[in-house]
């Protein structure tokens, strides 16, 4: 357990340093990408396209925040087993620590990020609330959700190359049709229930009430949410089960 632990950290500290290992900017850049696409966004959104949002600086910025999180944590879990196919096909060991050390990669991007968005917290005249306090929660079932599908997409990877380019199509769906730029008030009545079937849009809203607007959502949608993570996390890991006896003859 203890190997397996040091090794998940030795893999994700290392990726995290090279990524950045050849950059003028270092680690900078973790923060510049969701800064750059956060500017042209408010730009366009709050001058030329209003929206009627409280603190909507704030309210763009932890969309684009965790949504690049999502993003990234899952493609690079798809990856981990193939970028990494030297060390699956010489040494043995568990293949889901490769996917969980991408994750983990991933998680310190978005603690730096997170640190970004304090400081613009504390810039805009924001109240602190005790519902801050249940934002950890809903990171860990944003956690779960992209280990679930990283543990998916990397098991399905191995044999279907085209996955990459698909997923980043459906990344790209994904970002317009969950409220990251707009309110969910702008969404018609017709289409809302897509909302709530979206496990993303729901911890999105749901960080930004906790975080911003001092509100908790019912008791049954957080159970719901969780549930739902739960049961990604797992199918997706037995997915990677499955399949992974096939990995080394693959690559």
């Amino acid at each position: 357990m203890k190997w397996g632990i040091n090794l998940i950290r030795e893999l994700a500290v290392t990726d995290f340093k090279l990524r950045y290992s050849s950059s003028i900017l270092g680690y900078f850049w973790s923060l510049l990408n969701p800064l750059l696409i956060f500017g042209t966004l408010y730009l366009v959104f709050s001058i030329f396209v209003r929206f009627d949002v409280k603190y909507y600086q704030l309210y763009l910025l932890l969309g684009i925040i965790l949504w690049t999180f999502f993003s990234e944590a899952t493609t690079n879990g798809m990856r981990a087993i193939v970028y990494k196919a030297s060390l699956v096909k010489k040494v043995k060991f568990p293949r889901v620590l490769l996917v969980i050390a991408s994750n983990v990669t991933a998680v310190l991007t978005l603690l730096l990020n997170l640190i970004v968005f304090a400081i613009f917290f504390a810039a805009s005249g924001a109240k602190i609330s005790w519902t801050l306090a249940v934002f950890p929660l809903y990171l860990v079932e944003l956690i779960l959700i992209v280990l679930g599908a990283s543990f998916f997409l990397a098991a399905l990877f191995v044999k279907f190359r085209d996955l990459l380019h698909l997923w980043q199509v459906a990344l790209q769906i994904g970002f317009w049709i969950t409220p990251i730029i707009y309110p969910i008030s702008v969404i018609p009545q017709k289409f809302l229930f897509l909302t709530s079937i979206n496990p993303m849009a729901r911890i999105i809203m749901d960080s930004r009430n906790a975080m911003i607007y001092a509100a908790l959502p019912t008791l049954r949608h957080q159970i719901f949410t969780f549930l739902f993570a739960l049961v990604l996390l797992a199918v997706g890991y037995a997915v990677f089960k499955w399949l992974e006896p096939g990995f080394a003859e693959e690559l």
